[in-house]
């Protein structure tokens, strides 16, 4: 009875030894993808001296890992392994979808109703949206305004999108990021 007792402790000490193992390995590939994950972000951003910082502590982890998994009997380190790269994307996108600031969305609008364009105007400038205006022609050279609006949140695209829905007049935008 004491031996029987003795390996039933052993073995439960084992298994909390191994799932402690598969968690600390779940963490650390975690973090291994969200430097991969923020190595490509930096790389868009033209930081490329953090970038190069990101990859070189994620391939050290990475090939620990790669060791890990190699030498774990069974295909659950694998497993849980490939979850955590998910897991670790995902956090990654998530932390800089928080962190960055929206994009700005440059929207060149036209119309040949010069009152319709001064409308426009004054309801970007009530709205605080950044805008330039420039002199512009018809196609039968009549003159009208042409504006630049420079919408910073999805806040303000929507605030332009409304009012041009709205509007009984006709306009023309192009919008680039």
């Amino acid at each position: 009875m004491g031996v029987l007792n003795t390996f039933s402790q052993s073995l439960s000490s084992l298994d909390m030894t191994f799932i402690l193992g598969l968690v600390v390995i779940f963490i650390i590939k975690v973090v291994d993808n969200m430097l991969g994950t923020s190595k490509t972000i930096l790389t868009q951003k033209n930081k490329a001296f953090l970038a190069a910082l990101t990859v070189v502590v994620s391939q050290v982890i990475f090939y620990k890992l790669i060791d890990a998994v190699a030498s774990a009997e069974g295909d659950l380190t694998m497993y849980v392994v490939a979850i955590a790269s998910g897991v670790g994307t995902y956090i990654a996108i998530k932390i800089n979808e928080k962190l960055s600031k929206e994009r700005t969305f440059v929207n060149v609008i036209l119309s040949d109703n010069k009152e319709a364009m001064e409308e426009f105007v004054n309801f970007l400038r009530e709205n605080k949206i950044t805008n330039l205006v420039t002199d512009a022609y018809t196609k039968d050279w009549g003159k009208t305004i042409a504006i630049t609006a420079y919408a910073e949140t999805k806040a303000q695209s929507k605030l332009l999108d409304k009012f041009i829905l709205e509007s009984e007049n006709k306009f023309k935008r192009v919008i680039t990021k």
